[in-house]
């Protein structure tokens, strides 16, 4: 939804609420309006100054009886639940994500709306492997997949959070890169959901020591992700970094440790802090080298405080 049309739609809704009720929250049209302005804030902002709003959120859907509502209403609050999952997510907030995402998988199952199923199994996956739990990952990853006549977009998404916990259970590697291959196939998707699906998946690859190719992934994605989300370019700005900390080539390091600098004033993001603070202590034994030290020095200098919400 471009801007404009975002604009619009969020002033219907505040300014013609729906007859059927009081609550707003059981008004679809509404409930998918806060889904398409949690998404935005969260791609340009980071997750960390949405959170009391994604926890309101989550406040004022649990209050709902998911069997009671219509099949539209259950498909939108879960699409708002899986937004505010992987909010929290980003915030750091992993036990609220993963109670959202099971909120979303009931509301999807109630609606018996496939895709939602399977985005709710995405965002179980990918807070699974975030609490290092790759085994639980890789079963939510192939629930989701079991799900019949998927999108391309959400079976791309699942093979390559397949692949990514493969990655990380030893004796996986080869079924790993074949998943997240399956993944790097697709074709037909959005510019943006092809950018950011090439960078996930070149998460994978950097893990599974295939530098390059990765590095090219991440390249791209980075590049790319500019236009639509700062948040998404600061996370595979890192990325980079901490692939090519791995290939052991600090110059290319301290290059995109710089590049991440100039990028972190315009995010607060809980999972970009624990990446920056990743690379500072993988670099700490690189610190003789001054074009390191001098780019340790100022990326702490820019890593954003992160508050506790009450």
């Amino acid at each position: 939804m471009e801007r404009r049309e975002f604009l619009a739609a969020a002033a219907t809704v505040v300014f013609v609420p729906s007859a059927a009720s009081s609550n707003p929250y059981l008004d679809p049209d509404y409930v998918r309006t806060l889904t398409d302005s949690l998404a935005r804030g969260r791609y340009e902002l980071g997750g960390m100054p949405l959170t009391p709003r994604a926890l309101a959120h989550t406040r004022q859907v649990g209050a709902l009886q998911p069997a009671t509502l219509s099949t539209q209403l259950q498909e939108a609050t879960s699409d708002l639940m899986y937004q505010v999952s992987i909010t929290l997510y980003d915030a750091g907030k992993l036990a609220q994500s993963e109670h959202a995402s099971t909120m979303a998988l009931d509301l999807a199952h109630h609606a018996q709306d496939f895709p939602g199923q399977a985005r709710a199994y995405d965002a179980l996956s990918r807070v699974a492997l975030y609490r290092n739990d790759p085994t639980r990952a890789v079963q939510y990853a192939q629930r989701g997949l079991r799900i019949p006549d998927l999108p391309a977009s959400r079976a791309s998404s699942l093979h390559m959070r397949l692949g990514r916990a493969l990655v990380a259970i030893n004796g996986h590697s080869s079924d790993a890169r074949n998943a997240l291959e399956i993944a790097l196939d697709t074709r037909g998707l959005s510019p943006f959901a092809e950018a950011a699906l090439g960078g996930d998946v070149a998460i994978g690859l950097s893990q599974l020591g295939v530098y390059d190719q990765a590095n090219l992934l991440l390249d791209k994605a980075a590049n790319a992700m500019g236009q639509y989300s700062p948040l998404f370019q600061a996370q595979y700005l890192g990325r980079q970094a901490q692939t090519a900390i791995r290939a052991g080539k600090p110059g290319l390091t301290a290059e995109y440790m710089g590049t991440l600098t100039r990028a972190l004033p315009f995010i607060s993001s809980a999972r970009v802090n624990s990446r920056v603070r990743d690379i500072l202590h993988r670099t700490k034994s690189w610190n003789q080298i001054s074009e390191i030290r001098v780019a340790r020095e100022r990326l702490q200098e820019m890593l954003t405080p992160e508050t506790p919400t009450s």
